[in-house]
């Protein structure tokens, strides 16, 4: 996914499901916390997903996963 600065995209996880956050390129939010280029994040025992872009050239890959 591709964000630019302000630019938001959600994600629900079923249960059982788990989410990995890598980001490529740029900076983004991962709801409470901010990542830059290289940072990767785990998500698990939350149903939604919230990344909102804080630089114009961020890219980020999302897995949902089996847990």
């Amino acid at each position: 996914t591709s964000l630019r600065e302000g630019e938001t995209v959600n994600h629900q996880l079923a249960d059982g499901r788990v989410a990995w956050v890598q980001v490529a390129r740029g900076s983004v939010q991962l709801n409470d916390r901010s990542l830059t280029a290289g940072d990767g994040a785990t998500v698990a025992q939350l149903e939604q997903i919230v990344l909102q872009g804080t630089s114009n050239d961020a890219e980020v890959l999302l897995f949902d996963m089996v847990a």
